[in-house]
């Protein structure tokens, strides 16, 4: 049935609606990805980040709240810039990916500033470092990196810890396990279904403690591929940076970092599940 003069206006006045709303909103999302996001969070009074579960550096108590370095570093921030927080559970598997569907105003977790990741993001000045160590059994026949080519090897996906295996070990065995916790990887090593774990170098003394086993490198203080540690921006948000650089230099000169360094980063609270 042809539709009537009327019915034509309607639609048509129906679609140009449609059209304002998307334009809007689209509008709205660009004006908080290219540099607004600073003024967002402080026109919304509430500053809110994308985090995930990455002990020592943060964890979550009994009652579900957020401990740890990192969460301390973002409710210090908030404060600073007289907002609130809200924090975005979100895993390392997902949290880039978060940020640019704009789930987050950035990401305020232990990041590890890789190539791939600068791709798409920018990152403050790191609040820690970390490399990668791979742990075997001491009983184990692996004593070299040249070793450990031929083994397989347990990661978290899309950690650095993946990334620096890819790249260091291109013909190992890869069990790459989304959203793995660093008992997860040390459960594949007991079970035999790995032959080792690949995991941040500052993570490796307390493991190397309580289960006995060995370092690949044997130097732990710096792994393989350091990187910095650090929270990350979209692109385009220089403004925003320039805010958390300052606020994290601050951090280190007056101490507070390395404090709650020493209060944090202990063998309990590293193999927190």
């Amino acid at each position: 049935m042809r539709p009537s003069t009327k019915s034509l206006v309607l639609l048509l006045v129906a679609a140009v609606a449609a059209a304002a709303v998307a334009a809007a909103a689209s509008a709205g999302r660009n004006a908080v990805s290219d540099g607004g996001i600073l003024d967002h969070i402080k026109k919304a009074g509430v500053m809110k980040v994308g985090i995930a579960v990455d002990p020592p550096l943060t964890f979550r108590g009994t009652h579900g709240d957020w401990q740890s370095m990192v969460p301390t570093l973002d409710r210090k921030l908030a404060q600073s810039l007289g907002v609130k927080i809200e924090f975005v559970p979100t895993t390392f598997t997902t949290i880039v990916a978060g940020q640019l569907a704009n789930k987050y105003d950035f990401i305020g977790a232990s990041l590890n500033a890789t190539p791939d990741r600068k791709k798409v993001l920018d990152f403050s000045v790191p609040f820690s470092y970390a490399g990668t160590s791979y742990l075997v059994p001491k009983d184990s026949k692996l004593h070299t990196m040249k070793d450990l080519e031929n083994a397989t090897i347990a990661f978290v996906t899309g950690s650095s810890d993946d990334e620096a295996t890819r790249r260091a070990l291109p013909h190992a065995h890869d069990r790459a396990i989304p959203n793995a916790t660093v008992i997860d990887l040390v459960a594949e090593v007991l079970s035999k279904r790995s032959d080792a774990l690949a995991t941040a170098n500052l993570l490796a003394p307390a493991l190397m403690k309580k289960y006995g086993w060995r370092a690949i490198p044997a130097d732990t203080t710096k792994g393989i591929y350091p990187v910095g540690i650090s929270w990350a921006v979209p692109k385009g948000n220089a403004d925003l940076v320039k805010v958390l650089d300052a606020f994290l230099k601050k951090e280190w000169a007056n101490g507070d970092i390395k404090r709650l360094q020493d209060q944090y980063f202990t063998p309990a609270n590293t193999l927190k599940g």
